[in-house]
């Protein structure tokens, strides 16, 4: 599977929520799961081998780069959403078959515009996930 057409959509919080696609992605970062664990050090019936306790779960913050378009709303409206207190749900749609979606509910981290000489103007979002990423049908 190549990833030239995965696409990011933003929800728009109405029930149902209607996502709409946000804006030509360029690339995005890896999606990483990850647990918290403390290590139990070893006793002395333990053959000398750590033990651990799982803790908290969490994803990882992710970046998306997008080409830049002013006119492009959905891209203004995850500029507004750097202003939010509360998370937005995101879609990331992979163009498998049958089609693998995930949805996320992100908080938006960071904004950078980039400005090269000989290329399109880029804007990338960093987003800071907030609890679990759902499977979507």
């Amino acid at each position: 599977m190549k990833g030239d057409k995965a696409k990011l959509l933003r929800g728009d919080g109405a029930d149902p929520e209607v996502f709409t696609e946000v804006a030509e992605i360029l690339e995005f970062g890896d999606i990483k799961i990850s647990r918290d664990m403390s290590v139990i050090p070893p006793t002395f019936g333990s053959d000398g081998y750590e033990g651990a306790h799982a803790g908290a779960k969490k994803i990882d913050p992710v970046d998306f780069k997008v080409r830049y378009d002013k006119s492009q709303e959905t891209a203004a409206l995850i500029n507004a959403d750097f202003d939010s207190e509360e998370p937005v749900n995101y879609q990331i749609h992979w163009p498998d078959n049958p089609q693998t979606k995930k949805q996320l509910a992100l908080f938006v981290s960071g904004i950078t515009m980039t400005t090269p000489q000989y290329e399109d103007v880029t804007e990338t979002f960093s987003f800071q996930p907030h609890g679990k990423a759902i499977n979507v049908a």
